[in-house]
């Protein structure tokens, strides 16, 4: 089979190499990739790599069960599913067929083209593991008056990863939902979630935030940017609160940077989706995240067929595993906005 590798010194290359087709492990599923979408984990984790190190990093995947591994009972040859295979292991899905926990792997309703289910595993689990795993919010099969009476903040709300915490929270019934968003904000009207939608071109965010909530107490904030003043902004709201929860999807990119004793601040990496714990992330926290992932995936699969959740709009890169790069490129350049991109691989 075909798969592209990439690094990223001295600049973002990549090339295309023949491998054998993987066989799946006894809890994996092989998957005939139609198509694979890209995310910004993709040069960061490829930016220190030079050709001698480079590395097939693709991670989320859309196609048809080409095989299961012996333990495997969900899944037969011939399913269309998406799923999210273990970052940084071999056999990503910048291939032809890519190896992927049968855990991370759901099922794609008739209503869901195999591109938009492309842009979907990575993006949405990490919503949904900083929303509810980290975060505490209720369930959407949890019937909660308070929590309608609860603010959240979550800042990058074009992002994929911001725009499913959107849905998500508002599937929750939590509010109000407040956001922030720039070039995407058109977008972000669009889906029909947050309350209030800051733009933060226009002026002090902070002061915009506190403004629209009036004298509500925002107490819980999900940051899907971590970057661009976005923590150090969120951390003066939570603070106008009395203190409160941030959580991120990277750390603080300044590195001297302390949150203050009220402010509690927690981190969502996405791998412990399959139970691999971390520095920042306890095995106990690692196993319940594995076990959260695993039916919230297959929750999607029923939000998905029931039109209750929309996956990210998609831009399909015109020459498959060829225009991965250019794609790579255009995430650390910051010009992808309000879209997923994704490669068509299969024919």
């Amino acid at each position: 089979m075909q798969e592209l590798v990439i690094y990223g010194k001295p600049t973002y290359a990549g090339f295309v190499r023949e491998a054998e087709i993987p066989k799946p492990g006894p809890k994996d599923v092989l998957i005939k990739v139609a198509y694979t979408g890209l995310n910004p984990k993709d040069w960061k984790f490829t930016k220190n790599r030079d050709q001698s190190t480079a590395f097939n990093v693709g991670d989320d995947v859309s196609g048809t069960v080409e095989a299961v591994g012996s333990e495997v009972f969900e899944y037969k040859p011939g399913d269309r599913v998406a799923g999210f295979h273990r970052m940084f292991q071999p056999h990503g899905t910048y291939a032809e067929y890519t190896v992927v926990p049968a855990s991370t792997t759901f099922p794609l309703p008739p209503n869901i083209s195999l591109e938009s289910g492309a842009g979907l595993p990575l993006s949405f689990m990490t919503a949904a593991l900083a929303l509810y795993q980290y975060l505490g919010v209720p369930l959407p099969t949890t019937v909660s008056e308070s929590a309608r009476k609860t603010p959240i903040l979550i800042w990058g709300g074009a992002t994929a990863v911001g725009a499913y915490a959107l849905q998500l929270a508002k599937l929750s019934k939590i509010g109000p939902i407040i956001t922030v968003a720039g070039n995407g904000i058109d977008y972000v009207k669009s889906l029909n979630a947050a309350d209030h939608i800051i733009d933060y071109r226009k002026g002090d965010v902070t002061q915009q935030i506190l403004a629209a909530t009036g004298s509500a107490k925002i107490k819980i904030a999900f940051d899907a940017v971590s970057g661009h003043g976005s923590y150090e902004r969120i951390t003066e709201v939570l603070l106008a609160s009395g203190g409160g929860h941030i959580n991120m999807v990277d750390p603080p990119t300044d590195p001297t940077w302390k949150f203050p004793e009220t402010i509690k601040f927690t981190r969502t990496f996405v791998s412990s989706a399959y139970h691999v714990s971390h520095s920042f992330i306890n095995e106990e926290q690692a196993h319940a995240d594995g076990e959260f992932a695993y039916f919230f995936y297959r929750y999607l699969s029923h939000l998905l067929a029931e039109g209750k959740f929309r996956p990210h709009p998609v831009e399909i890169l015109p020459d498959g595993l060829n225009s991965v790069v250019e794609g790579v490129q255009a995430l650390y350049d910051g010009k992808v906005s309000a879209k997923k991109l994704v490669a068509r691989i299969g024919k």
